[in-house]
């Protein structure tokens, strides 16, 4: 990346590749690959476009129609960079179109202007996409590469009818978007919204930084979700995420999202809803928690729900976190354990073929939110109509102040050594032990085993039992799994 970028006129052309990111796939077995931007020009002088070419200064109190005329300027070509310099540039609501690379110089923050110069009820996000763009990249030099959304003002607002709180970077339609290399911080709403309604697919998002107060801090920020996503093949890795709500979350039409390397601050975890309908196939691993209100937090409701399905969360380690595994069907409500089952609707939650494995969590033993009811180590509340099941925790470790809760739920499995310790009266549950009877602070409705056998068992040649999910032994479920080697109901089995 350049970094001798200044407040010219002069289109100093950019050094650009994305060698790195072809070989950074990490694309899960059985998966279609996540596409990266393609066909992009060869950038020159002559489709290098730098806002103040166009007009830009940082003496401006309004930089939009500048900065929209070079990213039209560059569609116009067919394609081009524009280039935002070293120094501090306001602006409106901007679009980007196809085969655009939008370069945020060293030094350089873009600002969404502030709440007051513009109407709370434009409900506007800061950078989106124009019509149905392809191939499209915003990046920066690193972490003095900053987009600002300058939200303070707004977060007090944020229950208040009628204020419409922005995303700073919504592409809602399109393919092939790559976000890299710079920092968001203040953002009134969500920060890196990734796609809408199954649009805005193959996405990958890397190296970003995302800064906002904790929902718990003396001004804290409220509803800004790091990264939300609501559509299919999505990459994010190596990202850094300390906000005020979800660090990264998969909502409606999220599948095949994979998601690694990865350090969450503040913030409500690695989360999954509270709209589920039409999610599966969902990979979070080797990320590591730090005072993380949830770790592994699953969440939604009858109105808003379905099959969600395949997910995985491996390799991970948490410090201090308030609710280290948390599923519930009763979100933002209290699980109601004398409620008769209600018919099924498409609507209704049903959470199953989930992998838990790898993962301690620790440090969490006293603090502002120690109530025994909503901050425990596991929990899991289906309903019961529709339980939760066929969870597996493999060589889960947790020590927290609170213990289990399971409600509405069956065929959970504890294998490989899990082991369970609750601080507030020093009670332990090891691998040798018969259930979690010492560490459970309630269980309705709920069937699990634990520890009974090591997870997999002799190796047995069949064809695939029809009803068994069939993973392979890195623990990612295989829908239509072809000859080899399988874990089925806990036991390696050989498909012919």
């Amino acid at each position: 990346m350049c970094t001798i970028c200044s407040v010219s006129t002069v289109a100093q052309v950019i050094n650009f590749s994305m060698e790195a990111e072809k070989t950074n796939k990490n694309t899960p077995e059985g998966w279609n690959e996540v596409q990266l931007p393609k066909d992009l020009p060869t950038f020159t002088e002559a489709n290098t476009f730098y806002i103040t070419s166009y007009g830009a200064s940082t003496e401006s109190a309004d930089n939009t129609k500048a900065i929209q005329d070079a990213l039209n300027a560059a569609n116009s070509a067919g394609g081009g960079m524009v280039v935002i310099p070293s120094g501090e540039w306001l602006s409106n609501t901007i679009q980007v179109g196809s085969k655009t690379v939008l370069h945020l110089c060293a030094g350089a923050t873009l600002k969404w202007i502030a709440y007051g110069n513009r109407s709370i009820t434009e409900g506007n996000n800061f950078i989106i996409n124009k019509g149905t763009p392809t191939d499209v990249v915003i990046e920066g030099e690193g972490n003095t590469s900053i987009i600002d959304g300058q939200g303070t003002p707004w977060w007090e607002h944020y229950k208040d009818s009628g204020v419409k709180r922005g995303a700073i970077i919504r592409f809602g339609n399109g393919n092939r978007f790559l976000f890299r290399n710079f920092r968001m911080q203040n953002a009134p709403g969500a920060n890196l919204t990734v796609g809408q309604s199954g649009r805005g697919a193959h996405t990958t998002v890397h190296d970003i930084e995302i800064k906002n107060p904790s929902s718990e801090a003396t001004t804290p920020s409220h509803n800004t979700d790091g990264i939300p996503i609501w559509t299919q093949y999505v990459n994010i890795y190596n990202c850094t995420i300390d906000t005020g709500d979800d660090n990264v979350v998969t909502d409606e039409n999220a599948q095949y999202v994979h998601v690694w390397n990865c350090d969450f601050k503040a913030g409500h975890g690695a989360s999954f809803g509270s709209y589920t309908t039409n999610m599966h196939h969902i990979i979070y691993e080797n990320l590591t928690f730090d005072g993380t209100g949830c770790g592994f937090r699953l969440k939604s409701n009858r109105d808003r729900s379905g099959d969600v399905h395949d997910i995985i969360f491996r390799n991970c380690t948490m410090n201090n976190v308030e609710a280290p595994i948390s599923m519930t069907a009763w979100y933002d409500n209290t699980p109601d354990l004398t409620s008769a089952p209600l018919p099924k609707i498409s609507t209704t939650p049903e959470f199953h073929n989930i992998l838990i494995q790898n993962v301690t969590a620790s440090g969490y033993i006293e603090g502002k939110n120690s109530n025994d009811k909503k901050y425990n180590g596991i929990q899991i509340a289906g309903r019961p109509e529709s339980y939760v099941y066929d969870v597996i925790f493999d060589n889960v470790q947790i020590s927290h102040r609170n213990g289990v809760r399971l409600f509405f739920c069956k065929d959970i499995k504890f294998i490989n050594g899990c082991t369970f310790t609750r601080t507030k009266d020093n009670k332990t549950v090891k691998a040798t032990d018969e259930d979690l009877s010492a560490v459970m602070e309630h269980e309705h409705e709920a069937t699990y085993s634990w520890n009974k056998t090591t997870g997999i068992g002799s190796v047995s040649a069949s064809e695939k039992t029809s009803n068994a999910p069939s993973y392979t032994l890195q623990g990612i479920q295989i829908t239509h799994p072809q000859k080899g080697l399988y874990i089925q109901n806990g036991k390696k089995v050989v498909i012919k």
